[in-house]
């Protein structure tokens, strides 16, 4: 396989982590009850950075509102 493809299904494979990522906050953000403001959501949809969506998940556990989240 070339470099271009491997470099394709590379970014393909992390785009499709940061989806999961993505997904997973907002379903935890559902559960608790914490309803996001577009700006927050939008915040949200644009993150790439897999530590910072990881950060964001790990910080529902005993978040009361959305910036106790996205801090």
């Amino acid at each position: 396989m070339d470099r271009v493809k491997l470099a394709g299904l590379r970014e393909g494979k992390l785009e499709g982590l940061r989806e999961g990522k993505r997904d997973t906050l907002l379903r935890l953000l559902a559960r608790a009850g914490i309803v996001l403001t577009e700006s927050e959501s939008a915040r949200v949809q644009a993150c790439t950075d897999i530590a910072t969506l990881d950060r964001w998940i790990d910080n529902v556990l005993g978040a009361k509102t959305a910036t106790d989240v996205l801090s």
